[in-house]
C-alpha cells in the first residue's frame, strides 16, 4: 500500500554519530532541521557549531532566519508538492517553538505587557501563526478533508515553568512531567466537538498512525492503536495501564506505573514513606499518598513494575566521544565519527 511521501521538519535529536542514525536513513524520505537540541533560533548553533540540514547537506541560507517561520514553509511547500502529486503523505512538524533558548522576533513581544513571560508568550503566538499558515495550506490545497491534524507536547514544563493544578514539572514522574494536552482536527472524526479521556501512551502514536494510513504493518510492541477510539468517540482506549519510567541507575530502582485509575511512584520520596500511591481519577494533582491506607493496591502495583526488570534492557550510554565535536568537522555538526550498531 503506498502510504506516500514521509517528510521530517524541524528537530531530530535521536542521534547523529553514524548517517544510519540519521532521519532519511530511519524511515523518512526527506528531511530539513537539525540534529541537536537546545540551538538558537536565528544562528542555528549549538556550543559554536552550526546545525542546519536540507537532507544531508548543511543549508547556511537560513542563518539570520528565526527557525519556527522557516520551519513554517518547509511545511507549506511540502503540503502544495503533495498537492499536485495527489498521493498521501505524512508530515512529521515538531517544531522548536517553545523550547529554550527563549527568542522570539521583535514584532510579537509587541502583543504583550513586559515581564518574565513576554518572550515565551511572544513565541506561543508565532508558532500559532505557523500552525495556522500549515493548515490555510491543507485548505487551499483541497487537502484538508482527508487529512488529520494532531498537535500534541512532548513533556510537561520544566521547573522555571508552571503545570498547575498537576504537580511536577519536566524531568519529574508526576504527572505535571509526563501528562500533556493534545488535540486532533479532521473531517474524518465522528461527533465532535468532544474531550477523549481515555489512557493514551506516547508509545501508542506509532500503531495509530499506521491504522490512520491503512497500513498492515501494525507492531507487536508496546503501543496499541488508538483510532478507533479517537475517530468514533464511542470505542473504549485498548489501554488500561503503562509504565512511566524505570530506572536502575540508583542504589534502589525508581519508576512508576498505572494500572486504571491508581499510579504507583516507586522511589518518589527520600523519606519514609518513599513510594507514593494516587488515585488519579480523585486526586489528579497527587496530593494524597494512599501507601498506608490502601496497601494492597500499592504491593500490588509494586510487584507488576518490579516484574519489569526481567525485561528491562540496560542503557546504551557509551563514554563522551571528542572526534563528534564540531570545531573537528569544519565547525558544523555533521555524522561520521562512529559507526551504527
Amino acid at each position: 500500500m503506498d502510504t506516500g511521501i514521509k517528510a521530517s521538519i524541524s528537530i531530530w535529536h535521536l542521534g547523529f554519530c553514524d548517517w544510519d542514525y540519521t532521519p532519511t536513513y530511519r524511515g523518512f524520505d526527506t528531511f530539513y532541521g537539525y540534529y541537536n537540541g537546545m540551538e538558537d533560533y536565528y544562528t542555528h548553533t549549538r556550543q559554536g557549531g552550526y546545525d542546519f540540514k536540507d537532507n544531508k547537506l548543511t543549508s547556511w541560507e537560513e542563518n539570520g532566519t528565526y527557525s519556527t517561520f522557516l520551519f513554517g514553509d518547509r511545511a507549506v511547500k511540502v503540503i502544495e508538492e503533495e498537492a499536485a502529486r495527489s498521493g498521501p503523505f505524512f508530515l512529521y512538524l515538531p517544531l522548536q517553538s517553545v523550547h529554550s533558548p527563549l527568542q522570539v522576533p521583535d514584532e510579537y513581544l509587541d502583543y504583550y505587557p513586559e515581564g518574565s513571560n513576554q518572550v515565551l508568550l511572544g513565541m506561543v503566538t508565532a508558532m500559532d501563526d505557523v500552525v495556522g499558515k500549515v493548515v490555510e495550506a491543507l485548505h487551499s490545497t483541497g487537502q484538508d478533508d482527508n487529512t488529520i491534524i494532531i498537535f500534541t507536547s512532548d513533556n510537561g514544563s520544566p521547573n522555571t515553568g508552571r503545570n498547575a493544578p498537576l504537580k511536577g514539572y519536566k524531568g519529574s514522574l508526576w504527572e505535571g512531567g509526563t501528562r500533556v494536552p493534545g488535540l486532533i482536527y479532521s473531517p474524518l472524526l465522528e461527533s465532535t466537538p468532544r474531550e477523549y479521556n481515555g489512557l493514551l501512551h506516547v508509545t501508542d502514536w506509532h500503531n495509530t498512525l499506521l491504522a490512520i494510513a491503512g497500513s498492515d504493518a501494525l507492531t507487536d510492541g508496546d503501543g496499541f492503536s488508538q483510532w478507533d477510539a479517537l475517530r468514533t468517540g464511542q470505542a473504549p482506549s485498548p489501554r488500561d495501564s503503562f509504565i512511566y519510567n524505570l530506572d536502575v541507575d540508583f542504589d534502589e530502582p525508581s519508576g512508576a506505573i498505572r494500572v486504571g485509575n491508581y499510579k504507583f511512584f516507586l522511589g518518589a520520596n527520600t523519606q519514609d514513606p518513599k513510594d507514593w500511591l494516587s488515585d488519579l481519577e480523585e486526586d489528579p494533582n497527587e496530593t494524597t499518598n494512599l501507601v498506608q491506607e490502601r496497601p494492597d493496591i500499592a504491593a500490588e502495583l509494586k510487584e507488576l513494575l518490579l516484574a519489569q526488570l526481567a525485561s528491562l534492557v540496560p542503557h546504551d550510554t557509551p563514554p563522551n566521544d571528542n572526534a563528534g565535536n564540531s570545531d573537528n568537522w569544519g565547525g558544523i555538526w555533521e555524522p561520521g565519527w562512529c559507526t551504527a550498531h
